[in-house]
């Protein structure tokens, strides 16, 4: 784990010492944490990470500035990945575990030199030691992550980009800052959040309908502040002849980051049949409905999604041998059957659009949610219901 002295740059939205104190008095019920880290115990044990949480928390308040109130972030040791939280009334904090963010660096780069991710990318291709043949996606995305001592060649293979770690990280942050400034945070302290509790369906539902909300806000910031980036420090210094390569290297590679999250996310979950959250691959097909829009509104070629999933799919393919073995939809959507043989999956349309309609249920319990949560909006805007309420 990057374990470096900072020298650079000043620390601004880490958490003052007596929010930390708050959150910690608070108890692990509400922190998720066995220990939450002062500023100075963080810089001096994780300074990599704080300065990079610090860059992406800035580009956040600026794309998406919260009123009334400030939100910051601080580390916690033995604890949920990540959770937003409330400190007091109009103080937040985003608590994120360094362990977690270590396995999202380890998982990017030991992907970025193995096979077609290596070749896409020009990097220099460092086959692993141990035979993933016939082993699950997860799996093997388990074994990447949680072993590091598999992985520890890859962080210094020539040509590896952070573009892919930081996306991803960005992508979980934009994600936590969502549920602040879209008010899910006080509307779960509120009185009007008694009507969606009555009975256990009802308060899921309602759980899961936030979490697409915050999973679709995640996506635009995160686009908004790549491309933003981009236009404005990277593609002025890019000769012209190489303009067009390496606009399409860059979106790819910020798209692969939101692509993995939903997997590295995955791999982190206790509950793979979760109640509160949508399972994996809806939110995946909803990540990719909301980010089609948003690059067909803005003219960017929409090949890039499929192109970022397929290469994904495709780098685990090569570790597993076959897309079958794989038994994850971002991989394979759909089981066909081959004459008398076995199933075969793939992955087609019909499975994509199979996982939205699921979405259905959450979309009506939005539309009843929609002008609820107006009243406690603290940033940015809703997107509009669609269905008729649940």
């Amino acid at each position: 784990m990057p374990d470096e002295k900072a020298t650079e740059p000043h620390i601004s939205n880490y958490a003052p010492d007596e929010l930390v104190t708050k959150a910690m008095n608070a108890g692990r019920g509400f922190s998720g944490a066995v220990h939450v880290y002062t500023r100075d115990e963080a810089s001096s044990k994780f300074d990599y990470f704080v300065r990079l949480f610090e860059h992406i928390l800035s580009g956040l308040k600026w794309l998406l500035p919260i009123e009334p109130g400030s939100v910051y972030f601080a580390f916690v040791g033995g604890g949920v990945p990540f959770r937003a939280a409330r400190v007091e009334r109009d103080a937040f904090v985003i608590l994120a575990d360094p362990r977690a963010i270590n396995y999202a660096m380890i998982l990017t780069s030991r992907l970025q030199v193995l096979g077609p991710m290596a070749r896409r990318f020009k990097t220099e291709s460092v086959e692993p030691t141990k035979d993933y043949s016939g082993m699950y996606l997860l799996d093997i995305a388990k074994d990447l992550i949680f072993h590091e001592e598999l992985v520890r060649e890859s962080t210094e293979v020539n040509g590896i980009t952070t573009n892919v770690f930081v996306s991803l990280l960005c992508y979980v942050v934009c994600h936590e800052y969502a549920h602040i400034a879209h008010g899910h945070l006080d509307f779960r302290l509120s009185d009007d959040f008694r009507e969606f509790t009555a009975t256990q369906q009802n308060r899921e539902l309602t759980a899961r309908a936030l979490e697409l909300d915050a999973d679709a806000s995640a996506v635009t910031s995160t686009f908004a502040l790549f491309e933003h980036l981009f236009l404005v420090d990277i593609k002025p210094r890019i000769p012209a002849e190489l303009v067009e390569e390496l606009t399409a290297q860059y979106r790819l590679q910020y798209l692969l980051g939101i692509t993995l999250a939903h997997i590295y996310l995955d791999s982190l979950a206790v509950d793979h049949v979760p109640k509160y959250h949508p399972m994996t691959y809806v939110r995946f097909v909803g990540f990719q409905m909301v980010l089609l829009k948003v690059g067909e509104s803005q003219g960017i070629d929409s090949d890039f999604v499929e192109e970022a999933r397929k290469l994904v799919a495709d780098t685990f393919v090569h570790l597993s041998g076959d897309v079958s073995n794989l038994h994850h939809p971002i991989a394979a959507n759909f089981l066909v059957q081959e004459g008398e043989g076995e199933l075969v999956g793939e992955y087609n349309e019909l499975g994509f659009y199979s996982a939205a309609a699921q979405l259905e249920d959450e979309g009506r319990r939005w539309a009843r949610l929609y002008p609820i949560l107006a009243k406690f909006l603290r940033g940015g805007r809703l997107a509009p219901p669609y269905a008729d309420p649940l």
